[in-house]
């Protein structure tokens, strides 16, 4: 045996302690990887489980489409049968029922939307969306639209009230239905309270204010007034365009543009400064759309064809919701918007109905006169009179409130924003219980022109154009809702009506509304231009669109015959744009510049664009950019002292190409901008078309302007409301970003994130051969698959049919037996 020292000993126990040390470390590694993968795999089992749970709740809360409800609130059975695209046919024995019934299907596929709309009017949408929506809260509480509903809801008719009732039952009804909320309410954390007649109302409201809100413009006008020379104003401030003027037949007023007023614009120019961008622009598209009837004297066989594209903000879901109804004798095949009980655009088999924006203004600004001894005392033709109160309290999300004080006058609520220094009140039909109801249900029984003119007339809502045609062959124009009837101004800017000269007594009669029927022409056009002549005693309004859209379809229609519904839609996509010819003629007649090679490619951009508005159309964008850059150079330095009275003010008129195109086509040297920069306008606007080149290049990856197409430009942008603030979700939400023809001065109208939002052609009597489009689907949904069924056809322009295809499910909807 041998024997050992002992610093072998220490040896052995120094190695023995280390190989221990790495075995121990060794095993804690071991065990320390395991419970990293056990904690990964956890928490990949854990999120696969929430997103498990999420997809099974989102599936959850999808309406199925067959199957039976017992429901109360309802009389008589009813049947829905939903065809291929989940469009909804409602048999039922009474209107009452139907409308029920439309109201269960409408919750149960739109409901967050539902929602949305009524808190947007009532102003409740911070409580449940956050901070930044304090603002708009605060705006529509100013207005004071939930009392002026709750105010509608006690004037309604009875058998309007009881529609509204069975209308709300049958949502709430739905909501009942549903074993899950739609996902927007999970993500936001609430629960949708019960749906009230006054709901609907706020729904009605909002297409009010949507369609008929003028008081910026009035503000604008005010400004104008107060801060340049009349004769400048007068020149900025044409009554009508060119082409309406063509299609009035040049009756209407002030159709002769007044000259350049040379001395005045000089004086302007030369104390503009630099700072004056912005102030000339083409502003938001205006909520417009397109209309047309055409009689037998143009149809192949005889018809007439009603066409109608409404052109509004798009959004995910589309704001129409379609619908195929039946009860007693009535056929009713349309739209409807979802929170009201009414199908707003259709055919009944006999008569075909549609609409468009007047335009018009229904809104003044009132001045008011404080007293000087008493600033809580506005004067009125009766005295001095003390402002009313009303404290309005807007929740927020994070718990907390903000309270403020509205002020309430004889003509309305005090704005909380001065104009000119001064408080103004607001007096407007949609804050007139009197002008809102549902008297268009009423359409649902008409058998001609004549018989739906006559509800048109006597309707409240939003102040529109109505056309109609009916299956003997008639075709008719008129307005529908309340206008108002001034005296002593014409309501084009703010004034006081403390002295009792001036403000409003009623609505124009219905007998005295304008109608239009069967005119020799064989069609009637409204694409919100002015209809009327000086003859006409009342004022509708003051900005109405140019007439551009209009002429062009009435061009067409004047030329054609034979005509059918797939021609009518062929119609509504027309993209032939001349309203550019002027600025594509004024570009290529500059003789060139010193640089050609370098700087002048746009010439050849604008050489080859084919007078359209294309995916396809070369050298369309530079022009759009250029006509951009004219406003704001030419325009915008004449303005500089309307933006010192109101650092918000914008001019925004629809009819400003007039004088631009004036001042471009005289060149007069004193008032070429930037002179100390330009020796002529031939090299200011050469400047201007090189900036433009460069501008699209830049914001457009670089592309070329000689390369660059319309379609690269142009491009859908239909957005949930969720997509900003969540954008990963707006890849599964929002419609796809895809090129798209068309253009704001088209036919067929597209911008960003506004458009058609419907396109309809029918030939009542014939609705088999009508013809219809939407953008989106009939669901709110994402995983139905009726989100965005109908978009594609939207996009291209593919016909679709205007009634509702082979049935495929049905609900039954039992009343609960006592």
């Amino acid at each position: 045996m041998g024997c050992s020292s002992p610093g072998d000993k220490e040896e052995k126990s120094a190695v023995s302690a280390e190989l221990s040390n790495r075995m121990s470390s060794r095993r804690w590694n071991r065990t320390s990887t395991k419970v990293t993968h056990r904690l990964f795999f956890g928490a990949v089992i854990l999120i696969g489980a929430g997103c498990l749970a999420g997809y099974c709740s989102l599936r959850l809360s999808l309406p199925p489409e067959q199957g039976t409800y017992r429901l109360t609130e309802l009389a008589s059975g009813v049947v829905v049968e939903f065809d291929s695209q989940g469009i909804p046919s409602i048999s039922a024995k009474s209107r009452e029922d139907a409308f029920y019934a439309l109201g269960f299907v409408t919750a149960r596929d739109r409901l967050f939307q539902l929602d949305l709309l009524r808190r947007q009017m009532a102003g409740r949408l911070a409580e449940v969306m956050g901070e930044d929506l304090v603002e708009s809260d605060h705006r529509h509480r100013v207005m004071g639209f939930e009392h002026v509903a709750g105010a509608i809801v006690k004037r309604l008719p009875e058998d309007q009230l009881r529609v509204l009732e069975a209308y709300a039952a049958g949502i709430n009804q739905g909501m009942a239905s549903m074993p899950v909320v739609p996902f927007e309410f999970l993500l936001l954390g609430y629960r949708p309270s019960a749906w009230r007649p006054e709901d609907s109302l706020l729904v009605v409201l909002a297409m009010e204010e949507d369609l008929g809100w003028t008081g910026e413009a009035e503000r604008m006008a005010t400004v104008m007034e107060a801060a340049l020379p009349k004769a400048v104003n007068a020149f900025f401030s044409p009554a009508v365009d060119r082409y309406t003027n063509q299609l009035l037949s040049g009756k209407a007023s002030r159709t002769r543009l007044p000259p350049i007023p040379k001395e005045d614009l000089s004086a302007l120019l030369r104390n503009a400064g630099e700072h004056y961008a912005g102030l000339a622009t083409d502003g938001p598209a205006p909520k417009g759309s397109n209309g047309w009837v055409v009689g037998p004297s143009k149809t192949w066989d005889g018809r007439a064809i009603l066409a109608n594209d409404m052109h509004l903000s798009l959004r995910v879901p589309n704001i129409w919701y379609r619908v195929q109804i039946r009860y007693k004798d009535v056929q009713l095949t349309g739209l409807s918007l979802p929170g009201i009980p009414l199908v707003v655009v259709g055919s009944n088999g006999k008569v075909a109905w549609g609409f468009t924006n007047i335009e018009g203004d229904f809104v003044d600004l009132v001045e008011l006169e404080l007293d000087p001894d008493d600033p809580g005392r506005y004067r009125t033709p009766q005295g001095f009179a003390r402002f009313g109160e009303r404290i309005e309290t807007v929740p927020v999300r994070d718990g907390t409130e903000r309270t403020f004080k509205v002020l309430e006058t004889i003509w309305g609520p005090a704005l909380p924003e001065p104009l000119l220094g001064k408080r103004v009140a607001v007096h407007w039909t949609a804050l007139d219980p009197e002008a809102t109801d549902l008297h268009l249900l009423n359409l649902d029984a008409v058998e001609d022109v004549a018989a739906a003119q006559a509800v048109f007339n006597r309707g409240g809502g939003p102040p529109l154009n109505a056309m109609a045609a009916d299956s003997r062959g008639n075709i008719g124009w008129t307005y529908t809702g309340k206008i108002p009837r001034r005296f002593g101004f014409d309501g084009s800017v703010t004034r006081s009506w403390a002295d009792g000269s001036r403000g409003w007594k009623g609505y124009i009669p219905p007998e005295e509304l304008p109608r239009s029927v069967n005119p020799s022409a064989g069609f009637i056009v409204n694409a919100n231009q002015r209809m009327l002549n000086d003859d006409y005693p009342y004022v509708i309004g003051h900005d109405f669109d140019h007439g551009h859209r209009a002429h062009r379809i009435a061009e067409k229609l004047s030329m054609a015959n034979n005509l059918d519904e797939r021609d009518m839609l062929t119609l509504q996509l027309d993209t032939r744009v001349e309203f550019y010819r002027f600025y594509q003629r004024l570009a290529l007649s500059l003789p060139p510049g010193d640089a050609r090679e370098a700087g002048e490619r746009w010439r050849e951009s604008l050489e080859r664009w084919d007078g359209s508005a294309e995916k396809g159309s070369v050298g369309f964008a530079l022009l759009v950019e250029f006509r951009r850059l004219l406003l704001d150079e030419v325009i915008s330095p004449y303005l500089t002292r309307c933006r010192s009275l109101d650092p918000g003010f914008r001019l925004q008129r629809a009819t400003i190409d007039e004088p631009l195109q004036q001042l471009l086509e005289a060149k007069l040297p004193e008032l070429l901008p930037h002179k100390e920069r330009y020796p002529d306008w031939d090299a200011f606007l050469r400047d201007l078309l090189i900036r433009s080149e460069r501008n699209i290049s830049a914001k457009y990856g670089g592309e070329s302007a000689e390369s660059l197409t319309w379609g690269a430009v142009n491009r859908v942008s239909i957005a949930h409301p969720f997509s900003s603030a969540l954008p990963l979700l707006g890849t599964f939400l929002d419609m796809p970003p895809v090129p798209v023809s068309g253009c704001r001065e088209c036919v067929r109208v597209y911008s960003p994130g506004y458009g058609a939002s419907e396109r309809m052609v029918v030939a009542p009597g014939h609705e088999l051969n009508g013809l219809f489009h939407m953008p989106g689907g009939q669901s709110g949904h994402p995983l139905s698959a009726h989100y965005d069924d109908q978009h594609s056809a939207w996009v291209e322009g593919t016909p679709t049919p205007f009634l509702v295809d082979d049935l495929v499910h049905r609900l039954y909807l039992v009343p609960v037996e006592d």
